[in-house]
């Protein structure tokens, strides 16, 4: 990704672009991955595994980055959330897949009539097998 831009994605969510910061959210928008902290710091190991987990951390907690904890490693798996989508998780495999191609707005309305809340994003996380495994 352009510096620039990844500059405003950080700036128009009230964080500084700092070198680590740029250079991790260059990785999660560029690797489709769903890495760990873990695996970021295996490929970029020039950043300490501390700074990662603290840059993370203030990047979800930002609301740029989310967090998907999947049932097999019981690890926290990162991805950059630019645009809302939902992910499948293979609960054998553990792969996690992107996915958006169902409309989620009945499911806001039925939310947004259960709650009376104005809904505002969401992040949704459904699991299954393979057919073959299921027997």
């Amino acid at each position: 990704m352009t510096e620039p831009l990844l500059r405003d994605i950080l700036q128009n969510h009230g964080l500084k672009a700092t070198t680590q910061r740029l250079t991790i959210l260059d990785y999660l928008m560029t690797h489709e991955t769903h890495p760990t902290a873990e695996m970021i710091h295996a490929d970029l190991t020039t950043i300490s595994l501390a700074t990662i987990y603290n840059t993370l951390e203030k990047l979800v907690d930002v609301g740029i980055v989310i967090v998907i904890d999947t049932q097999k490693d019981g690890k926290r798996h990162y991805d950059f959330y630019g645009e809302p989508h939902y992910h499948i998780i293979n609960s054998r495999t553990n792969e996690i897949i992107d996915a958006d191609n169902f409309d989620v707005k009945p499911l806001f309305e039925a939310a947004r009539q259960a709650s009376g809340l104005n809904i505002t994003g969401f992040h949704i996380e459904i699991y299954g097998v393979d057919p073959d495994d299921a027997k």
